[in-house]
């Protein structure tokens, strides 16, 4: 399972190391090395020597051993860096460990990626992972972390439970339901599933379907799974507040035993991406390892100061081959000199393209929380300007003493729909639309709900599909005139608006020169029309999702509906990095 590259961190995985009283965690160490080193001959071919210093293993590839230890003298962390040099990136494997001390250890599995400019690339997640979730044994509260799904039967499920409710659960979990019948292709998909999640969150499946029932009836209706589903389970569950289930998302088996749909590959991308994004354990933020580059300066003086010792008795007798000896033995140590500062820039080099590439990250974090600092205060000024309107016809109908039409309004009322917390929901409740006829391509919608941003985006396509409905309603029976944007700005009486500041009717000249093809969506009959006009789920970050529609209510051959063409990620335009 691979993906596009777009960042120099392209993967990481961290493993909690807790305290262990009987003392097991000793040969962590060791075992890392150990594993790291199988790794390390099956990609060469060769035993690759592990001890602290640096190794070039080929031309290309290069190995950086590091250790740490407490005062004491006894090692308490270790670090192996192995660089690849190749012709459209140099791709960097860190595994970084740390013995628990005041607080617990932790392991860390970073894949770099430093792109040359040369091809596209795409990276998957180290095999590497695997191998260390399968060789340590690593618990996560009262979670096991596996490479394959833990087997949990009727009996087994309060266990389960347990491990969801848990409050010292760091990683997500991600619980798999036997389908009703055998599925070779929801088998297959599953076993894929299960390795690719391993270690950035712990695996599950249901065994049956007494376990699948016996699930239900612990955990609620709206946390459940449905046989052949799969729920990945954020830390926090509370299956006695049920809008807390929204947050966990659902995989129904429809979706996963059909052959067309790639969305069962999200369930691994999701775990990987919140990995990715993770708070560091303080052991890793601490951590610090003796300067190699000194102590290979050290090493370099105590070897010439052997050389001339060793020379000067001999020139007594055989001055020149004594000197030929001494020479030949520093040009060495200069050749190697000048090795390790190569070695030592590279690395420089590369902490600065890391170090560039956190910052644009850290930069697009803040604007994503701008971002979101704005729409909460646009959604609190919509709460704001509805609840003045509720008191102000509160008041009017008091005045007018028709306290009976007070009373029907606001007792009795049948509870509004709950909001889609996902694009998957929104796209089953789109019969709810009388003048709106959706054909975007859904997979791409779909495909937002890896994100962890989903239930927001979710919620505002809901308000934004709303207001486009409102908005036909009010035009067809003649309570409004003019376009959507104008609806949005001055709505009627009772109407649903948008944000006017989220509505674009219109695309850049500029951009529909260069990338209008991108805005080319399916009308009714099929034929592809033009949509420019666009709802802006949000204002900055990597994706922007967009709701591309057309107003065709009026018009020559008019449908009498607004299209909406497409729900993604933002298209093209010329502002795109």
């Amino acid at each position: 399972m691979t993906h596009p590259v777009t960042s120099t961190l392209v993967h990481r995985t961290v493993l909690p190391v807790a305290h262990s009283a009987d003392g097991t965690r000793e040969d962590l160490l060791d075992t890392v090395r150990s594993v790291f080193g199988a790794w390390l001959k099956e990609k060469y071919r060769t035993p690759v020597p592990l001890g602290s210093g640096h190794h070039n293993i080929d031309d290309s590839s290069h190995l950086t051993s590091h250790a740490a230890y407490t005062e004491d003298g006894t090692e308490h962390a270790t670090r192996l860096e192995l660089r690849q040099d190749a012709r459209e990136a140099t791709w960097r494997t860190t595994v970084t460990a740390v013995l628990p001390q005041q607080e617990p250890g932790a392991l860390r599995i970073d894949l770099e990626c430093f792109p040359t400019g040369i091809g596209h690339l795409r990276s998957g997640k180290p095999r590497l992972v695997q191998d260390l979730v399968r060789e340590l044994d690593l618990n996560d509260g009262l979670s096991r972390l596996t490479v394959h799904g833990l087997r949990v039967t009727a009996e087994q499920v309060g266990r389960l439970v347990d491990v969801l409710c848990d409050p010292d659960r760091a990683l997500p979990a991600v619980v798999a339901a036997r389908p009703l019948q055998p599925d070779p292709l929801w088998s297959d998909r599953l076993a894929r599933t299960m390795p690719a999640a391993a270690g950035d969150a712990s695996l599950y499946l249901l065994a049956d379907v007494e376990a699948v029932d016996a699930f239900r009836a612990a955990v609620g209706e709206h946390h459940r799974i449905g046989p052949g589903g799969v729920r990945t389970y954020l830390t926090g569950v509370d299956p006695a507040w049920q809008p807390d289930a929204a947050r966990h998302r659902l995989l129904p088996v429809a979706r996963l035993t059909d052959p067309t749909d790639s969305a069962w590959k999200g369930v691994a991308r999701t775990v990987q991406r919140m990995a990715l994004h993770r708070a560091q354990p303080a052991a890793l933020r601490a951590l610090t390892f003796p300067d190699l580059g000194e102590r290979d300066r050290r090493e370099r003086q105590r070897s010439v100061e052997a050389a001339k010792a060793a020379v000067l008795p001999a020139q007594r007798g055989k001055e020149e081959r004594a000197l030929k000896e001494e020479v030949a033995l520093l040009t060495g140590l200069l050749e190697m000199a000048d090795g390790q500062l190569d070695e030592a820039a590279r690395s420089v080099g590369l902490a600065e393209r890391a170090s560039i590439s956190l910052a644009e990250q850290l930069q697009a974090a803040v604007a994503g929380l701008d971002a979101e600092m704005e729409d909460h205060l646009l959604t609190l000024s919509s709460l704001d300007r509805a609840e003045a309107e509720n008191a102000r016809l509160r008041a009017l109908l008091s005045r007018q003493g028709r306290w009976e039409d007070l009373a029907e309004a606001t007792e009795g009322l049948p509870a509004a729909p709950a909001i889609p917390a996902s694009f998957e929901e929104v796209w089953e409740r789109l019969g709810s639309f009388e003048h709106i006829r959706v054909t975007a391509d859904r997979r791409i919608a779909f495909g937002l709900d890896e994100h962890a941003e989903a239930r927001t985006w979710a919620a505002k396509t809901w308000n934004g599909l709303t207001a486009l409905n409102s908005y036909a309603e009010h035009r067809k029976d003649g309570r409004f005139s003019g376009g959507f944007h104008l609806f949005c700005m001055n709505p009627p009486a009772g109407a649903r608006a948008y944000p006017a500041t989220q509505v674009a009717m219109v695309e850049s000249t500029a951009t529909m020169v260069q990338y209008g093809h991108e805005r080319l969506f399916p009308a009714l009959d099929g034929r592809k029309v033009e949509m420019q006009s666009h709802l802006k789920l949000a204002g900055r970050g990597n994706l922007a999702p967009r709701v591309h529609f057309l107003d065709d209510l009026a018009g020559r051959d008019a449908s009498g509906l607004v299209l909406v063409g497409y729900m993604g990620p933002h298209l093209t335009n010329t502002r795109t990095n």
